[in-house]
């Protein structure tokens, strides 16, 4: 332990970059899957169910395509995203937003629409309706999601071995390079902080 809190530089970082990155994934992925979810529940758009095939989309395409994608993509001019943490947040954002929206879906469903009428009927506008009774009622679900997709960011594996450089290594990918060392003590010890 005090090797890798101490004396390794690159375990350090790649811990602080792994947490950086779930926590921006978790935030973007709660607030998107929910706004996504009250428009495809609410039918507040007209291709409301097209904009939920295109959330839940990216569950079909499996993690090392959905990276090779996101290279082609963003690798180049003009873009040049490829090694930094932007890339690999969207690329998390992206592979879990189909979580985050399918655990939002189901409350908002199970949300009655009286409750938004009645602020509406007595001059709230929509946004008041989303902010002081569906946000309050739904916060415990809303914080259950960005648990989930923290946790699932801060061991995602296949996205990140394509996308991350030298500066945005993340924990899953410095796991394997260590395993591959043969540096199980160090690895034994960095699981254990990964799990706290």
């Amino acid at each position: 332990y005090h090797r890798i809190l101490f004396e390794q530089e690159t375990v350090l970082d790649a811990m602080t970059n792994t947490v950086v990155y779930a926590l921006a994934a978790a935030t973007v992925c709660a607030a998107l899957g929910f706004a996504i979810a009250y428009i495809v529940i609410r039918r507040l758009l007209p291709l409301a169910s097209g904009l939920a095939f295109l959330a839940v989309a990216p569950i079909a395409i499996p993690g090392i395509v959905l990276a090779i994608c996101f290279y082609a993509a963003y690798a180049g001019p003009p873009m040049r995203l490829y090694g930094t943490g932007a890339l690999v947040t969207i690329a998390f954002v992206t592979r879990f937003l189909p979580i985050a929206f399918v655990a939002c879906s189901s409350g908002v469903r199970s949300l009655h629409p009286e409750l938004e009428e009645a602020v509406r009927i007595h001059g709230g506008s929509r946004l008041t309706a989303l902010t002081q009774v569906v946000g309050p009622v739904l916060k415990k679900s809303l914080l259950g999601v960005w648990i989930l997709v923290f946790v699932i960011s801060t061991r995602e594996l296949s996205t990140a071995m394509f996308l991350t450089g030298p500066e945005s290594r993340v924990i899953s990918i410095l796991t394997l390079d260590l395993s591959e060392q043969g540096e199980y003590e160090i690895l034994a010890a960095m699981g254990v902080l990964l799990l706290v």
